[in-house]
């Protein structure tokens, strides 16, 4: 007979760290099937302060060669391998001088709203591996803030005050951890806890969870279908067709045929760059005149 246990996993991140890109799926898939036994926390790690100075040597990135190019050729490489999709076209028109502002804007979201700031940092995922934004800029990053419902003046005082702070130490968390490489994992059952460096499988984090557990700890089933599916989109705001296959433990055909028909249907839509399914956008009705837009 399982039991339930107090599972945490914190989560060493950037938001333009592809393989955290590539991370979501797992994620989604271990807080759908651990529900509330499980709590995500997300600890900004700035990846690169300035891409003049980054140098990675395994991916070809940096060193002699400053190129932006080689950062959206490793992009499209762990694609292929974890699934979430890339647009290194759009990445290439707005190219990041530093990851930092991006991590600051996450601290700035947290200090309004912990709930909107799991929200406002998938929508900097989003835009740094679909979309053509620059993430630098104070004002696209509070665009993006207002869009996930937070307050855009509110976010812009935090994000040049205690945000500013609050990534700080977050780096220094990571430098306690010895963490140097994201993503990283620390996961917690029962304050027993174990770091797990880089890239992790659903299966993984499971074994390592029931290692660290004693004990098979229990998990819920997610049944696939239509319903199942748009609820799961619903929940989250937005879905790649491989965080359904991961989730619902399906095909990727198989996926994307469930969310091709809730967008035929007009339950989901499909914008371009034809990437990332979501919710459609609200319509606000006058209950006076009764005219909606």
């Amino acid at each position: 007979m399982t039991n339930k246990h107090a599972i945490e996993i914190v989560a060493y991140t950037d938001p333009y760290c592809t393989w955290c890109w590539g991370s979501e799926p797992v994620l989604r898939h271990l807080q759908e099937t651990y529900g509330e036994q499980l709590i995500i926390r997300s600890v900004m790690g700035g990846l690169v302060e300035d891409s003049n100075n980054f140098h990675d040597p395994m991916n070809g990135i940096g060193g002699d060669n400053n190129s932006i190019q080689p950062v959206a050729d490793h992009w499209v490489e762990a694609s292929s391998r974890h699934g979430m999709p890339v647009n290194t076209v759009e990445f290439l028109k707005a190219p990041f001088q530093s990851t930092w502002p991006a991590n600051i804007a996450y601290e700035a979201a947290k200090l309004q709203d912990e709930t909107l700031a799991t929200r406002y940092l998938r929508r900097l995922r989003e835009s740094a591996a679909t979309e053509s934004n620059n993430l630098g800029d104070p004002e696209v990053l509070a665009n993006l803030a207002q869009g996930v419902g937070l307050d855009r003046e509110r976010f812009l005082v935090d994000f040049k005050g205690q945000a500013q702070e609050e990534f700080a130490r977050d780096r220094w968390e990571c430098s306690q951890r010895d963490v140097r490489g994201f993503p990283t994992f620390m996961v917690v059952v029962d304050g027993k806890e174990r770091l797990a460096r880089s890239y992790r499988t659903y299966g993984q984090m499971v074994g390592l969870i029931d290692l660290l557990a004693g004990e098979p700890v229990e998990r819920r089933t997610t049944d696939f279908n239509d319903l199942g599916v748009l609820d799961f989109v619903e929940k989250y705001g937005s879905a790649a067709v491989r965080e359904v296959s991961e989730v619902f433990e399906v095909s990727p055909a198989l996926a994307k045929a469930s969310l091709d028909r809730l967008a035929a249907a007009g339950s989901l839509v499909l914008p371009e760059p034809g990437l990332l399914y979501r919710i459609p956008a609200s319509v606000a009705c006058d209950t006076a005149t009764g005219l909606c837009n």
